[in-house]
């Protein structure tokens, strides 16, 4: 097996952390992201980053992409503000999208060129079956 190196969002906790250990004890090398990086346990180097923060997550990306070699990406990261289609607030509406979709892209353009300049790379999309409906998740749902 080939040792690959992956960067997780959203990675202390859930899918994101059950993947990291995963990927870990296959002997991978995992880079998990997540807003408080405060647990010694990870199973790799995890970076404190608020994914809403779209200049500091460029700047945090950016100093990743040069020090690993990214060969997989997991966009994992998720936000839910639940709310009634007729009483979404656009500022919580837009809260969702920054972190659950604006974020997956900029992770995808700060790893993807490393992953075409070595000619190879995974980028995994995690999802919600969400996207089939539930009540006041529409935010989450169109993200």
């Amino acid at each position: 097996m080939t040792a690959r190196t992956f960067l997780i969002t959203g990675a202390s906790k859930g899918i994101g952390r059950a993947l990291a250990t995963w990927l870990a004890q296959a002997g991978h090398t995992v880079v998990g992201i997540a807003r408080n990086a405060d647990d010694p346990s990870f199973p790799g180097t995890l970076v404190a980053l608020d994914l809403a923060d779209r200049e500091r997550s460029a700047q945090v990306l950016g100093e990743l992409s040069e020090r690993f070699a990214f060969d997989g990406l997991v966009n994992n990261v998720g936000l839910v503000r639940p709310q009634a289609l007729g009483e979404i607030d656009l500022d919580a509406f837009d809260d969702v999208m920054r972190v659950n979709l604006h974020s997956a892209l900029q992770a995808t353009q700060a790893l993807l060129p490393g992953m075409q300049s070595r000619g190879w790379g995974r980028i995994v999309n995690i999802s919600s079956l969400t996207v089939l409906g539930i009540a006041q998740r529409t935010a989450y749902a169109a993200a």
